[in-house]
């Protein structure tokens, strides 16, 4: 009996004790939470910032460690804000604590960056001229005393579209300077264009971050071959008297030049003229094919031009041969009757003239 009264005290003392043990344990496992939950500010700057142990049991006090604005112990309390004033420490940590009845502890670092806009953003003036022709051309951003590094995004402008954006990696809470490159291709339609690199902090993506800093702009000067303004080769024909104009336009920059070749290099009246225009007028000759080459720096094209013979009209030969051969004809038998033995013409000849018969 004894014994069974013994062990029953025992097993009460032991759930006593494991209830004391895990309350206590569930007391001193509640989360600190921090609102905002990262705290940026920038070099030489204020924060603040609010500590909440709310979901924590038998708190005995809070309070805030920081030498840019501690707050020592206030009792009674189980939320805190602390401000932050003129910090100036890369890698300063403020730190929220909290006492239990027990006098035991609980801290927790707050999430701080301390930040620091570039001094400079500037682009170097890019290669010039860039040609159209499917090179790639490194387009260079350099930014000056910034922190921290793996906050920074740096992104690059052609027109008004954005060509690249790029974040930099690493840990370092410290001033650097950074020098980041990108590759671009041009085409003809971005002669003109300028173009220029942005540098922002990716501080929040909760808040309004601080506006980017732009670099210096420069403009795109762009080579690009010679495009035909009417590109289809053409067939023509000579017109007997008449000129005509073979046309070679071209747009291209820079603006092109344009070489002639002849179909007969000895035709005389063009070779005299020094053609080195667009546009050939002349009064064609000789058929064959005539090319015209417009080039600059950056390429060249050529364009054909088959200049033709008039076709004949069969039928109107064949109507000026048969009107020939019966004029030819009507000449023949004419003279056939109407020319003498002598060679002399009569109409006399050949006509029946009746003799008489009568009685002597």
């Amino acid at each position: 009996m004894k014994m069974q009264q013994w062990l029953k005290t025992t097993m009460r003392f032991f759930v006593f004790l494991i209830f004391i043990l895990w309350a206590g344990k569930s007391a001193h496992s509640c989360e600190i939470e921090f609102h905002p939950p990262l705290v940026f500010v920038e070099f030489g700057g204020s924060a603040t910032a609010n500590c909440d142990a709310s979901l924590c049991s038998n708190i005995a006090g809070i309070g805030w460690e920081s030498s840019f604005g501690g707050t020592g112990l206030v009792e009674g309390q189980s939320t805190l804000n602390v401000n932050l004033q003129n910090v100036k420490e890369w890698n300063t940590k403020p730190q929220c604590y909290i006492v239990f009845s027990d006098d035991t502890q609980k801290t927790k670092n707050l999430p701080i960056t301390v930040y620091k806009m570039p001094k400079k953003v500037s682009m170097p003036k890019p290669i010039s001229p860039m040609k159209a022709t499917g090179e790639y051309y490194i387009l260079q951003c350099d930014v000056e005393d910034v922190a921290p590094a793996n906050r920074l995004i740096i992104t690059w402008y052609k027109g008004n579209e954005m060509i690249y954006e790029q974040n930099r990696k690493g840990h370092n809470p410290l001033p650097v300077n950074e020098s980041l490159q990108t590759t671009v291709n041009v085409v003809a339609e971005d002669h003109g264009k300028k173009v220029w690199c942005e540098a922002r902090l990716n501080l929040s993506s909760a808040e309004q971050g601080p506006p980017p800093m732009r670099s210096e702009s420069h403009v795109l000067t762009v080579y690009y071959p010679p495009t035909l303004t009417e590109p289809t080769n053409e067939t023509l024909e000579i017109s007997f008297g008449k000129t005509i104009s073979l046309n070679c336009s071209a747009t291209g920059n820079p603006t092109p030049v344009y070489s002639w070749h002849f179909a007969d290099p000895t035709q005389e009246g063009i070779q005299k003229q020094n053609v080195t225009g667009p546009i050939l007028t002349e009064n064609f000759r000789v058929s064959g094919v005539y090319s015209c080459t417009a080039s600059n720096a950056a390429g060249g094209t050529t364009k054909y031009f088959n200049i033709n013979k008039p076709s004949r009209n069969w039928t109107t030969i064949a109507v000026i041969l048969a009107v020939f051969l019966t004029l030819g004809a009507v000449l023949f038998i004419g003279g056939a009757i109407f020319v003498t033995k002598n060679g002399t013409f009569s109409f006399h000849r050949g006509i029946y003239r009746p003799t008489s018969t009568g009685p002597k």
